[in-house]
């Protein structure tokens, strides 16, 4: 069993896997390819086939929605050690959101069949599965909240928040100002002057795409004021 983490994947966070057997993670690596995408580049598209499930080996990326007017809406920013597409597994065949490197990403694609298989046969497997959806399902939520019912300040706020947690906050180095405001469901425009208020009050410091949160306790009471 122990040898089991000797697998890079169990090694960056899927202890899901680190139940197999020695036989049973020899068949899970038949059923898994590696791909490196670079930045901007489309992992999945929505409404496009899902083939596996993903799980982030090194750098960040992006779930969003697409919707009228190719307007775009972030739901959250995915790095190391953490799946991808999972609800694809039970819903439907195709992805309802898409995926987009924010950095050069490098991935684990694993087949759905072969994962649903393990799930049937392996009740630790499904039952951490399960664990990382709920979490995943919790996030939607909290956006949704965060998109319907609080004003601008809010939305940025939280998003500041949200994002700074990723890569120690250098994560916004590779965000546009376009990406943040995806995150935040308002246009560009708006984002920049929101950012700009946050800076002659203190809370932020900007610095060409760099942002540097300096009152982290004042931005979360703006939040959950909204």
């Amino acid at each position: 069993m122990d040898n089991n983490f000797n697998f890079p994947v169990i090694n960056k966070g899927a202890k899901c896997f680190s139940s197999l057997s020695a036989e049973e993670l020899s068949e899970l690596i038949k059923h898994k390819s590696q791909l490196h995408y670079s930045k901007g580049d489309i992992l999945l598209k929505q409404g496009a086939f899902s083939s596996g499930i993903m799980f982030v080996l090194d750098g960040y990326v992006k779930e969003f929605i697409e919707g009228p007017n190719s307007k775009k809406t972030s739901l959250r920013a995915v790095g190391p050690g953490d799946f991808l597409a999972l609800s694809t597994l039970f819903n439907s065949e195709t992805t309802p959101y898409s995926i987009a490197a924010i950095t050069d990403v490098t991935i684990c694609l694993f087949e759905k069949e072969y994962i649903l298989h393990l799930i049937k046969t392996n009740s630790k497997v499904g039952y951490q599965l399960v664990q990382r959806y709920s979490a995943m399902e919790q996030n939607f939520f909290t956006l949704l909240n965060n998109q319907l019912y609080k004003q601008m300040h809010g939305k940025v706020a939280g998003s500041l928040l949200y994002l700074s947690d990723f890569d120690n906050g250098d994560l916004f180095d590779s965000l546009t100002r376009k990406d943040l405001a995806e995150f935040s469901s308002i246009t560009a425009e708006n984002l920049i002057r929101v950012l700009k208020s946050f800076e002659a009050d203190g809370y932020v410091e900007l610095k060409d795409k760099s942002i540097r949160i300096l009152k982290p306790d004042a931005l979360r009471k703006i939040y959950e004021l909204g």
